[in-house]
């Protein structure tokens, strides 16, 4: 991922910022109700700890040697999840859409989506078997959180960039010589 990507992104994320309430606010309005309930348990079902032992798992299996580093940065990427929400304070969609469900805590990132890019990020060179299945994944999991009403797009934008950065980072870092 160059720096064009990266630029790409952020540049995306910004105007993003103007069309979020727009957005949202046409995905609710198209929801069928049929897929509420599926959708919703699947936001639900696919949190961090999913990401985790699912891709955990694969690192363990094929590539055993990057399972510290796989769970050392996700350890700190949900330290950092965690302090950017608490540094930026930007309250949930509530006010936009009817939620299918309620969830507390701040917007900005969301945590499902840094974690399932996370993966993607940690994934994508090594594990070319995967990465496919996992992007299709990642994005159905930062769909999700937008469809039930507790994300805005920028809230997954921003969570995309930050974990494919972190997931890509700690797969190259060496963190103890081992």
């Amino acid at each position: 991922m160059g720096k064009k990507f990266w630029f790409l992104g952020i540049l995306i994320l910004f105007i993003s910022l103007f069309f979020d309430a727009y957005i949202l606010g046409y995905i609710a309005d198209n929801r069928i109700i049929e897929l509420n309930e599926i959708i919703k348990n699947f936001s639900i079902i696919t949190n961090g700890f999913f990401s985790l032992i699912i891709v955990g798992l694969i690192v363990l299996y094929f590539k055993r040697k990057l399972i510290f580093r796989f769970l050392i940065g996700f350890g700190i990427t949900a330290m950092l999840v965690y302090l950017i929400k608490i540094a930026v304070r930007r309250t949930r969609p509530f006010d936009v859409v009817p939620l299918i469900f309620n969830e507390s805590g701040f917007s900005f990132p969301s945590g499902h989506a840094v974690f399932a890019f996370f993966c993607l990020g940690f994934i994508w060179k090594d594990f070319k078997k995967f990465r496919y299945f996992w992007l299709i994944m990642a994005i159905m999991i930062a769909f999700a959180r937008s469809y039930v009403g507790i994300h805005y797009l920028s809230d997954l934008i921003g969570a995309m960039l930050i974990g494919l950065f972190l997931g890509d980072f700690f797969r190259k870092k060496k963190i103890f010589k081992l």
